[in-house]
This record gives C-alpha cells, sequence and structure tokens, in this order.
C-alpha cells in the first residue's frame, strides 16, 4: 500500500490488501462515517457544503442531496455537484487522479468511453489529444461521427490502430457491455506499451467473484438478477443494462489479458468533498 502525492490514495493489489489496509484504519473509517453521517440531510432534503474543489482551485459550495440515494444515505459519490464546475464527486476526483496519479502528460493521446458528458468537456480543455466516443444506435459506422459530430465505437472492436494511445480512461462502462473481456483485449491492443488504463465500474470489494447479472445467450438477454439500469448519456429513457458487478476477480482478469501493476486506488478527502465510504479507481500498465 502506498500513498501518492497530492490526490491522496491509497493502491491496493489484491483483496488480502483490502482486508490489511481496513484492519489498518478502522478507527480513521468510523471517524469518516461519522463525518459524512453529520454532513447528510434529512432523508428528502439537500443541502450545501463547504469544501475546495480541485477543478475550480479555489473554495466552493457543493450540493448534496438524495438523488440515486441508497436506503442507507445519499449517493455522495454521483451528488456533492461543485456549484462552480458544476461537477459531482466522481467527474472531479477523476481529473486529479489522472494528473497526480495517471500523470497523463497535456500532450498525452488519451481515448475516453464518453463523450458527451461534463467530464469530457473538463478532459478536452486539459488534454489536448482527446478522442470521446459513445456507443450510438442512430446507424453511424464504426469510427464515424453522427451529424453532432459524435463518435461511434463498440469498445469490444475498436475501430483505432494497435498502439495508438498513451491513456484509456474507463467510467462506468464495462459493466454494460455483455463481453467485457473482449472491451479489456482491444483496450490492451489500443494502447502503447506503459500506457495506463484508468476504470471504474461497480465493484464489490467483499467479493472475490464477479456477479453476472444478466448475459447473452443465444441472442437473447438471460437475467440472473432484477435487471438493473443505468444513465445512458445518448438515451436519457431507455438507460443502460448491467451486465455485472465486479469482484475482486477483474483484476485477475486485467493482468490475464497482459496489464501490470493492476490495483484499486482507495480515496477519501472532507476537505475536497470526496465523500462515500469506500471510493477507488482501477489503474493498470500496459
Amino acid at each position: 500500500m502506498t500513498e501518492t502525492k497530492r490526490f491522496w490514495c491509497a493502491k491496493v493489489e489484491s483483496a488480502g490488501q483490502f482486508k490489511a489496509y481496513c484492519d489498518h484504519i478502522p478507527e480513521m473509517y468510523g471517524a469518516r462515517q461519522a463525518a459524512e453521517l453529520a454532513l447528510a440531510p434529512p432523508k428528502g432534503e439537500s443541502t450545501f457544503i463547504d469544501g475546495r474543489c480541485d477543478v475550480c482551485e479555489r473554495p466552493s459550495r457543493f450540493f448534496l442531496d438524495w438523488t440515486h440515494a441508497f436506503d442507507y444515505g445519499p449517493n455522495f459519490r454521483e451528488s456533492l455537484i461543485c456549484e462552480g464546475c458544476r461537477l459531482n464527486t466522481r467527474m472531479r476526483a477523476t481529473l486529479e487522479f489522472v494528473r497526480d496519479v495517471a500523470e497523463f502528460d497535456p500532450g498525452a493521446r488519451i481515448y475516453a468511453m464518453e463523450q458527451i458528458t461534463p467530464l469530457f468537456s473538463q478532459l478536452t480543455a486539459r488534454y489536448t489529444n482527446m478522442t470521446g466516443s459513445e456507443y450510438l444506435r442512430d446507424g453511424t459506422g464504426r469510427g464515424e461521427t453522427n451529424a453532432n459530430g459524435v463518435r461511434h465505437e463498440d469498445v469490444t472492436t475498436l475501430t483505432f490502430p494497435s498502439r495508438t494511445f498513451d491513456g484509456v480512461i474507463s467510467l462506468e462502462v464495462l459493466e454494460h457491455i455483455p463481453d467485457h473481456r473482449a472491451a479489456l483485449r482491444e483496450t490492451f491492443r489500443a494502447l502503447k506499451p506503459g500506457g495506463r488504463f484508468v476504470l471504474t465500474a461497480p465493484f464489490n470489494i467483499l467479493a472475490q467473484k464477479t456477479l453476472v447479472r444478466a448475459e447473452i445467450i443465444n441472442g437473447e438477454i438471460v437475467h440472473h438478477e432484477p435487471p438493473e439500469y443505468h444513465g445512458d448519456p445518448v438515451s436519457a429513457d431507455d438507460g443502460a443494462l448491467c451486465f455485472y458487478y465486479f469482484g475482486w476477480d477483474l483484476v485477475e482478469e486485467l493482468r490475464d489479458t497482459g496489464f501490470r501493476d493492476a490495483a484499486l486506488y482507495f480515496y477519501w478527502s472532507r476537505e475536497r468533498c470526496y465523500l462515500g465510504g469506500f471510493q477507488f479507481f482501477v489503474m493498470e500498465v500496459k
């Protein structure tokens, strides 16, 4: 376990290391939970929390409500929207992580598996060689752009040449891909040697094995759990079906694909309003 630079995080490489990490911070974690409980507004209400936004580079207020909430409390990760930049917790943290931990240079060639999001706009303002895409359903060919300038890519069969990118960013995408292993292989192929893959997806840190919620068999979707749909920027009405809640075996799959140094990076900051229990990024290197 190591700590890194301005963006504080703890690097954890396995379920065993995660247990050691938890054993190391029981009092700290209790204090974090108490702090979050004190900040949460009554159920159904909203509030503003004071803190500092690293994106805006100044003190700010962060809007917190019960949108996408859990039974036990607010969804801090998808809320705490900065009054200035209008980014939520995970988006603000992403910008710090790719700068301080992934260490992408401003001129690095980076591919993000999103394009019509506020985060992508912020990324393009910081990195001059950004490429983004969405999974379109309007007839646009793979690797082509539609009338709105949005590029279509199927991340299981990317159109980019091998060894194109210094970095790939995939946030809340992998769980929606029936053949996620194909997406891992394509990501590995598209990265240059030494390139970094930054990933977030639903991940049960207490489970070794991935939960398969649904799969496609003989062309039909078979549900093993009640269907769960997440927000889809391309289709706000339909949403995107969640196929997986990943476990620690995802780290092994990444290593089997060829990635090295695969690990989870846990972060928390009251000052920056990065709240919500165990929040983390997954990063690996080609």
